[in-house]
């Protein structure tokens, strides 16, 4: 069985990819949030996209601590599937996947949302901010694709629907670890 994990891009690859015009690459993390259904980006209904810049230590600070606070009320949250931060130079962006717009709405509309909403209108910590939503007009199919047949299967699936192969799906319930599959 393949292990599905992390390959960054090689030298030859980076320089191909900085060549194209207006093409960058910005140093820094990559922060990520599951929820507990483990499901992947199939089952995501809606898109919030959030963008944010910071113009002095202080309220980035205060915005970082704000932001993981807030994430223990997003791990609470219904229709919650995954959260990822990350930056563009000075442009900081988030991508919320939600099982649905109305779960993502009642969200935004929560006592811990709205309250740090009065945080931000009452004592800034943005230099500029942007939010919004985006409903799926089409939800794919996501395929896995066997090492050993190189025939593809629909997913979630631990076993190619060819060969029966195991599979490294990210997102299934495996045998070793019960509960944490799809629900």
């Amino acid at each position: 069985m393949a292990t599905a994990t992390s390959f960054p891009p090689n030298d030859m690859n980076r320089a191909s990819q900085q060549a194209v015009p207006g093409a960058r690459a910005t140093p820094g993390v990559v922060g990520a949030l599951s929820g507990s259904s483990n499901e992947g980006p199939e089952a995501a209904g809606a898109l919030v996209l959030l963008h944010t810049t910071f113009a002095d230590d202080d309220g980035a600070q205060r915005g970082y601590q704000l932001f993981s606070e807030m994430k223990s009320h997003i791990l609470s949250s219904p229709g919650f599937l995954h959260w990822f931060t990350f930056s563009d130079g000075p442009n900081g962006y988030a991508l919320g996947l939600w099982r649905s717009p109305e779960d993502a709405s009642a969200f935004v509309h929560s006592d811990a949302h709205q309250a740090m909403v009065r945080e931000q209108q009452q004592r800034p910590f943005e230099y500029s901010q942007f939010a919004g939503m985006w409903t799926a007009s089409n939800l794919g199919t996501r395929w896995i694709y066997c090492e050993q047949c190189h025939k593809a299967t629909a997913a979630p699936t631990q076993h190619c629907s060819n060969c029966n192969n195991s599979l490294d799906d990210t997102f299934a319930e495996t045998d070793s670890d019960p509960g944490v599959g799809p629900a």
